[in-house]
């Protein structure tokens, strides 16, 4: 098991026998009061719990930094984190456990599909919700009470179509959609039409069903190699989807993917297949602004081993609602909601300020794999 896996279950526990300590005994009911209380929904098992782990970093980070700095409103901040498991049924079971502790607000989940299950219940109740990374559309929309810190899937799909027709000099493109997907179809759509529009021509939009469709698709291509290939798709799939590209021997075609490839490195076998690697990001642990360097190294300190994305953005979500519980003066939740909307924080993830769809418009990293290290290649903001 990796060493940051072994950290962050330590600090899942730490956290759960804290909160247990905090409202337990004879004196649960004094203990409360001098707690403001925020819930966390994440998988922390399954295939999804990479993802749930680094989150979950990020939220113990943010919870030390806020209690030694005099928590909120003059009360230390505790945080109740749930496992949801990545499951849509269960995640809303675990919800209901949170609501009867009472909770002020939320943050979770990951995944889109999850996290929309969560936001439709949440909806009936009012209390805040704030996902670090699931970038669909539906999750917000039309919703008052839910919001994100990370973009949506229309606008990095669209960045990452302006990255490869003016950064990248890319001129012809196939598409990668997986059947079933609406969301991953969403990202593919936008894509193929915005470097369309910017003028690039797109070879193909190829539907797969599982990892083992790539060779087959990728061998059409050998005698006529596309500029780029964008897959929307998780880290898992992407690794495999980079180890097959390298091995039909397209060796210049560069290889593009979202937010959900954070995490790719430690997937792929043969580490010169990741040359030609690039996908979005909201968060690069190289950024040098100050705040994000304090992050990084104050995360690495911890667990050691640099921050992703969802580190970054669970740690950023956790802030959004404590500036904004402090702004409102109460933890009730219509104040709570209105500060949130009301409030503008520059975080290490870039200034955010949300829409009427309650979606920030952080700017976009471009990750390059140099060397075997995550990098830098542009941030983008369109």
């Amino acid at each position: 098991m990796p060493v940051y896996k072994k950290l962050a279950k330590t600090a899942c526990c730490l956290f759960i026998a804290v909160t247990i300590i905090s409202v337990t005994g004879c004196d649960a009911k004094s203990a409360r009061q001098k707690y403001i209380t925020i819930g966390a929904l994440l998988p922390l098992t399954g295939p999804d719990s990479d993802e749930g782990f680094r989150a979950l970093n990020g939220l113990y980070l943010a919870k030390k930094e806020i209690n030694e700095n005099g928590g909120i409103l003059g009360k230390k901040l505790d945080v109740i984190i749930l496992n949801d498991r990545g499951d849509e049924r269960y995640v809303i079971k675990q919800y209901q456990t949170l609501k009867e502790k009472g909770v002020a607000a939320i943050i979770g989940s990951s995944y889109s599909n999850v996290t929309i299950a969560l936001a439709k219940e949440s909806e009936k109740d009012g209390i805040p919700v704030i996902s670090p990374t699931a970038t669909s559309p539906e999750v917000t929309k039309g919703r008052k009470n839910v919001f994100r810190a990370i973009f949506i899937d229309d606008y990095q799909a669209e960045v990452m179509a302006y990255f490869a027709y003016n950064s990248l000099d890319a001129k012809t493109a196939v598409v990668m959609s997986k059947k079933g997907h609406e969301n991953y179809g969403l990202l593919a759509e936008v894509f193929a039409e915005s470097f369309k529009n910017r003028g690039g021509r797109v070879q193909a939009v190829e539907t797969y069903s599982t990892w083992d469709d790539f060779t087959r698709i990728l061998k059409k291509y050998v005698s006529n190699p596309p500029d780029v290939i964008y897959c929307p798709d998780d880290y898992l799939p992407a690794a495999k989807l980079v180890n097959s590209v390298y091995e039909t021997g397209l060796v210049n075609t560069r290889i593009l993917g979202t937010d959900g490839w954070d995490g790719i490195l430690s997937y792929v076998q043969n580490p010169a297949s990741l040359k030609n690697v690039y996908y979005s990001a909201p968060f690069s642990f190289d950024d040098k602004d100050e705040k994000v360097t304090r992050f990084v190294r104050k995360y690495f300190d911890a667990f050691s081993q640099m921050p992703l994305s969802g580190s970054a953005t669970s740690y950023t979500s956790i802030y959004i609602l404590t500036n904004a519980i402090q702004k409102a003066g109460s933890i009730e939740s219509t104040a709570v909601i209105s500060a949130i909307k009301e409030n503008e924080l520059d975080s290490i993830i870039g200034h955010i300020r949300f829409d009427d769809n309650n979606n920030p418009r952080t700017n976009v990293y471009i990750i390059h794999i140099k060397g075997g290290e995550y990098s830098t290649c542009e941030i983008l903001s369109l």
